[in-house]
């Protein structure tokens, strides 16, 4: 019965896997890990650290056979009926060449769940020695098989830095796959050409809609923000409805009396007052300017550019205004980042 698979060692684990299970070689348990990663790891990242990748796959399969064999004795079928009719279907279950990207989907990156309803039509259309496979129980669930596999592997990942490792250079390299086609290059010179154009004047056309022109610098009139490093108490000031909405999914505390409001204003206002530059010059970390509309969070921040446009920093600012990737056609942001609309490099 597989259940012996629970005694085995890490260090026993992918041979017996391979060799006493599926009854593979060496040269056939590589086609297999191959196989298993498909759409998930390249060939030669997959190929990369082959003790790696076949331990992760031995360690999943041990979890998916043991999960399904759980699933069996808690429908009430004996272990014997187990171990004689279900064991060697299983086997073969796990070499199916539909069933191994399956299971191997659960190491993607983001991976929410796997495909237990094509695990079951898999199984009914299955055949063991001209056979049909045997019959499943009708509660059986390959839902919950699924989700509890999917955990088991997370896990693997978690405890394997190796493993981590290759998939993060997979995600790496599936980046740059995607960016590639549609980088046509950086030009820094017309991108500060670009920057003082479109900031370097302040757009009086909104208070004004006349034809007068007058041509005034941001330089000339921009006035430094003081802000304190502290969320806002504006923040709990919101419509009935969504304040219910936050506080039914945990995102914001209970107890919203008029008390408590005064008490986070308080808390709010004790903090001390910087300069902006300042404290976005000082901070190490990334920084989230809030403020009510009309405050100058847009102002600053073509502030900001324009100090490397001017030289008086080497750090490249990307000024990205995202209500242009709102109004934008395309709901990818790396095509809008080198194609959208204001972006001029």
């Amino acid at each position: 019965m597989l259940e012996w698979l629970l005694t085995l060692g890490a260090a026993e684990l992918g041979k017996a896997i391979f060799e006493q299970v599926l009854k593979l070689g060496q040269s056939a348990a590589e086609d297999y890990v191959k196989d298993f990663f498909k759409g998930c790891l390249q060939e030669g990242i997959a190929a990369a650290k082959p003790e790696v990748t076949k331990k992760a796959v031995a360690e999943a399969l041990k979890a998916f056979l043991l999960l399904v064999t759980d699933e069996l004795e808690d429908r009430e079928l004996s272990k014997v009926e187990i171990r004689d009719r279900y064991d060697p279907a299983l086997v073969q279950f796990i070499k199916n060449e539909s069933v191994k990207p399956i299971l191997g989907k659960a190491f993607e990156k983001d991976c929410s769940s796997i495909d237990a309803t094509a695990l079951s039509t898999i199984w009914q259309q299955s055949t063991l020695k001209g056979q049909p496979f045997p019959t499943i129980p009708e509660e059986f669930d390959w839902q919950r098989v699924g989700r509890e596999y999917l955990k088991k592997v997370r896990r693997i990942i978690r405890e394997t830095p190796e493993l981590r490792s290759l998939l993060e250079t997979e995600l790496l390299e599936d980046i740059a796959r995607n960016t590639t086609p549609l980088s046509p290059g950086f030009d820094v010179a017309k991108y500060r050409e670009s920057l003082q154009c479109s900031y370097g004047y302040l757009k009086l056309y909104a208070i004004d809609s006349t034809d007068r022109v007058d041509a005034i610098k941001l330089w000339s009139m921009f006035i430094e923000q003081t802000v304190r490093e502290a969320l806002p108490p504006t923040r709990y000031e919101l419509p009935l409805d969504v304040k219910r909405q936050l506080q039914e999914q945990g995102q914001l505390e209970p107890d919203l009396s008029p008390e408590a409001l005064k008490h986070y204003r308080r808390e709010y206002f004790q903090q001390p007052s910087r300069k902006v530059l300042e404290a976005v010059a000082d901070s190490q970390r990334a920084v989230i300017l809030l403020g009510d509309p009309g405050a100058g969070k847009s102002t600053l921040l073509q502030y900001l550019a324009l100090d490397w446009v001017e030289g008086k920093t080497e750090l490249l600012p990307l000024l990205i205004e995202l209500r242009e990737y709102a109004i934008s056609q395309t709901h990818n942001f790396l095509e809008f980042l080198h194609y959208g609309r204001g972006v001029n490099w």
